[in-house]
């Protein structure tokens, strides 16, 4: 161990407690910062423990908050903590922020942050000092708005990095990459997820085959066999977000094909066949990769189509459990649910009383609605090896009551703004922050 940097006070009643083991030196770790320090010992009735201001310094630790304490036996060292950091790769110091862009989203994380232990910073990948194992941090205060410091790398990472574009610069993947390299730090939602590549992870759950829709990659005879086969399919970009560049395809009773496109309004065309469609359409998908996926006779919501839009989250317990479930119904004339595309919000209880009317229909329902939650969850956690904290599952209902798992999203967006329950709108935004303190070690 290399010379101590100044001394950690400790009560004797907190050192039995924790079982740290007498010595002169020990290392005390906030994050991925590793300090050496002189222990000290206190004789009081009380349990706690004290920074000197130099190590208080080396540390990075601010006044605002107490961190908690605990002794890491496996690498023998004190851990203080939880140290959160919500990955982001840009900060706006505007007054009027829109409440359903990102840039609100951190503002109310940072806000909700203040009733959780430890410190929560917003940091992006230009603010790293790998060399010094710091970053420049930021923390909204109302009325000032974003504060910035100098805060060890954190003991967790809550990737918020908010669109595939710039999840695919290069600064950002060596970022994310050399975080997830690191000894001690945790990191949850690393990417977005590719809708082909979920397909095939789920399919290799028997479970949950039933209530997945027929999906293949795009092309000319997939996308032929498939019309043969659905009256009605949707062709999909793998990694597209937001119903953005949707193409539903509706096969007409002479066997030609008529689609619209739904981008920023709807455009629609006809074509003789999956040959011609697929020349059509080729400006309009460029090179990004498609699927082609089943129409499904779906149940509608005074008669218009809707799905059910759950967003899956883990707890300070590490247990998976429904944050927010409610329906999204489509504008008049339209197939897409999408809120960003027109459509709005219902609650699913009302949605649910209008389809299956029976209490007990609407419990089996919701029971099964739960159960095939969790299934996908860790059928997808256990294929993709990475670690998710939360996850947006858009569930479309059969006529006869049977769900269908339509999309997953790794980074599923929450607003602000809400006509539902308030509670539950800060609830889903303060649990992955509850997880964050979990993983990191510490019970929220």
């Amino acid at each position: 161990m290399s010379s101590p940097v100044g001394k950690i006070y400790i009560s004797n009643p907190l050192m039995k407690k924790l079982g740290i083991p007498l010595q002169a030196q020990v290392s005390v770790r906030v994050g991925c910062l590793m300090v050496p320090s002189q222990l000290v010992i206190v004789n009081n009735d009380r349990s706690s423990y004290l920074l000197s201001p130099a190590l208080a310094r080396a540390l990075h630790v601010k006044k605002r908050k107490a961190l908690r304490i605990r002794y890491d036996r496996d690498h023998n060292h004190i851990h203080l903590g939880p140290t959160v950091g919500i990955l982001s790769t840009f900060l706006s110091n505007r007054a009027d922020v829109d409440p359903t862009s990102v840039q609100a989203e951190l503002i109310y994380l940072s806000q909700v942050a203040r009733s959780l232990p430890g410190q929560v910073f917003v940091f992006t990948p230009a603010g790293i000092n790998w060399s010094q194992c710091t970053t420049r941090g930021y923390v909204y205060r109302q009325g000032g708005g974003w504060v910035s410091a100098t805060y060890p790398l954190p003991d967790v990472v809550y990737d918020r990095v908010s669109s595939r574009t710039i999840e695919a610069r290069e600064t950002v993947r060596e970022t994310k990459k050399r975080l997830q390299a690191m000894p001690f730090l945790k990191y949850f939602n690393p990417s977005f997820l590719n809708k082909w590549k979920v397909h095939q992870m789920l399919w290799t759950n028997l479970e949950i085959r039933p209530y997945l829709p027929e999906t293949r990659p795009l092309s000319t005879e997939n996308l032929r066999d498939m019309l043969q086969e659905y009256r009605v399919v949707f062709v999909k970009p793998a990694n597209g977000s937001l119903g953005k560049g949707i193409i539903k395809i509706t096969r007409t009773e002479r066997g030609g094909l008529k689609y619209v496109i739904y981008r920023r309004g709807r455009v629609g065309g006809t074509a003789d066949n999956a040959e011609e469609f697929m020349h059509k359409t080729r400006k309009e998908r460029g090179d990004r990769i498609y699927i082609v996926q089943q129409g499904l006779d779906l149940a509608t919501y005074r008669g218009r189509p809707f799905d059910v839009r759950i967003v899956y989250q883990k707890n300070g317990k590490g247990e998976w459990q429904i944050g927010k479930k409610f329906v999204r119904v489509a504008p008049p004339g339209s197939s897409i649910s999408n809120l960003s595309s027109g459509g709005h919000a219902e609650t699913s209880k009302k949605v649910f009383r209008y389809l299956f009317q029976k209490n007990n229909l609407i419990n089996q329902k919701n029971n099964q609605l739960k159960q095939l939650c969790l299934t996908i969850a860790n059928t997808l956690e256990r294929a993709a090896g990475g670690n998710f904290g939360e996850l947006g599952l858009d569930i479309g209902m059969g006529k006869d009551g049977h769900p269908y798992l339509i999309e997953v999203n790794s980074k599923p967006r929450k607003t602000t703004e809400t006509e539902l329950s308030i509670n539950i709108m800060r609830n889903t935004f303060k649990r992955p922050l509850e997880y964050s303190v979990f993983l990191a070690g510490f019970r929220s």
